[in-house]
């Protein structure tokens, strides 16, 4: 699945280039034999070492504690996704269990075209039918299998509220899928029926279980924007706290148990205030309130010392001079100060830094999450000229004046993964050889590249011509090369894995050009390397002055299409004069003629 610019969606076929899945180790499992970084162990590893190595409990634990994140969230889509491949993971590691831990081993999950397919051992669809006990027990599986992935491994955020309020109904939707009658079977003789699920009855007056609280690890907020750094330190600040991070865990924890409206609104007032006060007494250490105070401190002393003789001229105005400055560095720091506090890039401003206890290791520090995902907003510089400074403040690794905003999505990803996490976006392919791309390219090779797929000009998005490319990187030192396929087409036959197995490209990541990247093989690049050593570049053999094409400012004026050509010349055949044939970079193909 994609998602355009828009929030348009489109499928694709799971784990581009991946033939075989894979799933690294979480902390937590130090104890257990690992595999080295460069042999991460794929599904059959893991299988053959449960019952040995781990137990069923300890690897569905494992699986549990993935923390997977989309900045981005949207509509949801890719977190939905992620919902159904971990769930057909447990199926294929044969862990997925009912209530009572009895494997689920005579059913299969998988997920085809998008969606999660239930069958039993003879193939045929699994369908909920609320007398049969056994029916019964899978449903209740997935029900709370469902509900223990998406409160404890799938977190989103998004600046649009109304797309806060789809993700989360889509998780609900998904929940809903898998709801169940409680009924007096042994199965399910331990459940003692809530007065919420009173709203609808099975055909035999059964009560449907309660759906949970599952949107608290949705969050309405500008993932761009952060007052507090990730590092910033919260522990000198709790000392002053009432509030503890276990206390704000706990608060959580409540919220999602809540067994009343009343008492989730309760949890949520109480979560405010806590977050509240980390922001009170952060701000008290902020470095520039501290030197602030420092300086006013040093301005008193010097104001209101008392001299035992009378300052020689020299001596006062050398002293007119130090009150000077430090009344201009305070007024100065004041106004820096009062502009954060009410500066408006901060009223939608989201704190990775304590929004998600999960990611919040028992010392409060910020852990990171095992798995960034996403397709950011495509957004021309042009549109958030406003917060550009502070962007170039942040984002300084990739920072550039004309780069669209995705650019900045990409380091703050990096930013929020842990140690050797993985990150895969679908973004514009342009960041590979625009001017603009220059800084994130070489932000990128500082990382393991694992694969970059470039679908060129393909109408991957049906209403936009986005040129996207998948690219995935690891927080991990680089290797050598890595593998690219420039896809031709979006018709794959025997599915899209098989495609890219068959097309692959090896690039030498050494061999990637700061000012502009191709995706060529491994030969091709270095026959590239020998020409640039031999031969003299374009730019030094025209001094430089290689410029960009017409650039209109505003194409939705200046460039029409064929009806409203042939409207305004029939108003004023004049106009056949003025209006001339236009060609967009996308109209030109190697070795062929414009159409």
């Amino acid at each position: 699945m994609q998602r355009g610019p828009g929030g348009e969606e489109k499928t694709v076929d799971r784990e581009p280039g991946s033939d075989e899945k894979t799933m690294e180790m979480v902390p937590g499992a130090e104890e257990k034999p690992r595999q080295s970084n460069d042999d991460k162990p794929n599904l059959t590893t893991i299988y053959n070492l449960i019952g040995t190595h781990y137990s069923i409990q300890e690897a569905n634990a494992i699986v549990n504690n993935l923390k997977i994140c989309d900045p981005a969230v949207g509509s949801g889509h890719f977190l939905v996704s992620a919902l159904n491949e971990i769930l057909a993971i447990k199926s294929e590691l044969g862990i997925l269990c009912d209530r009572q831990g009895r494997r689920l081993r005579d059913y299969h999950l998988e997920v085809v075209n998008d969606e999660l397919i239930i069958t039993d051992e003879e193939g045929q669809l699994f369908e909920y039918k609320p007398g049969s006990p056994e029916s019964q027990r899978v449903q209740e599986a997935l029900f709370h299998e469902k509900q223990t992935i998406i409160e404890n491994c799938l977190f989103g955020v998004d600046i649009n509220p109304n797309s806060v309020k789809i993700c989360r109904l889509r998780l609900w939707i998904e929940l809903l899928k898998s709801a169940y009658y409680l009924t007096p079977n042994p199965i399910s003789k331990d459940l003692t029926p809530n007065p919420l699920s009173k709203m609808e009855r099975g055909p035999g007056g059964e009560e449907l279980e309660t759906l949970p609280n599952i949107d608290i690890n949705i969050k309405c907020g500008n993932s761009l924007v952060s007052r507090f750094a990730l590092d910033a330190d919260l522990g000198q600040a709790l000392k002053k706290s009432k509030w503890t991070i276990d206390s704000y865990r706990m608060a959580v924890a409540t919220y999602r148990n809540a067994e009343n409206k009343e008492q989730k609104r309760e949890m949520e007032r109480l979560i405010a205030s806590i977050k509240g006060d980390f922001r009170s007494e952060i701000t008290t250490n902020d470095p520039k309130l501290k030197r602030l105070n420092k300086l006013k401190g040093e301005l008193f002393t010097l104001t209101n010392q008392t001299a035992l003789f009378e300052q020689t001229q020299k001596e006062k105005a050398e002293w007119n001079k130090k009150v000077k400055k430090l009344t201009d560095d305070i007024n100065k720091l004041e106004t820096e100060i009062e502009e954060i506090k009410s500066n408006k890039i901060y009223e939608n401003a989201f704190e990775w830094r304590f929004e998600f206890p999960e990611v919040l290791n028992e010392n409060g520090d910020f852990m990171g999450f095992d798995v960034v995902i996403g397709n950011p907003p495509y957004i021309r510089q042009e549109e958030f000229s406003a917060i550009k400074p502070y962007l170039q403040s942040q984002f300084s690794s990739t920072f550039a004046g004309t780069a669209d905003l995705y650019v900045y999505f990409v380091e703050l990803s990096m930013k929020l993964l842990r140690s050797e996490g993985d990150f895969t976006f679908i973004i514009p392919n342009k960041w590979m050889r625009a001017g603009y791309g220059k800084n994130l390219r070489n932000f990128v090779k500082k990382h393991r590249i694992e694969q970059i797929l470039d679908f060129g000009d393909l109408p991957v998005f049906e209403e936009a011509t986005t040129y996207p490319c998948i690219i995935r990187l690891r927080k991990a030192p680089p290797k050598e090369q890595f593998s690219a396929v420039s896809i031709q087409t979006l018709d794959f036959p025997t599915g899209m894995p098989a495609y890219i197995s068959e097309n692959k490209l090896t690039i030498l990541t050494g061999e990637l050009q700061s000012e502009g990247w191709s995706l060529t093989d491994s030969k091709v690049q270095k026959l590239l390397a020998k020409i640039r050593c031999q031969g003299i570049p374009l730019g030094e053999y025209v001094k430089g002055k290689i410029f960009r094409g017409v650039l209109t400012g505003l194409n939705e004026a200046f460039v029409i299409d064929q009806p409203t050509r042939d409207r305004l010349i029939e108003e004023n055949p004049k106009s056949v004069e003025i209006i001339k044939p236009f060609l967009a970079g996308r109209d030109i193909k190697r070795y062929q003629q414009p159409a």
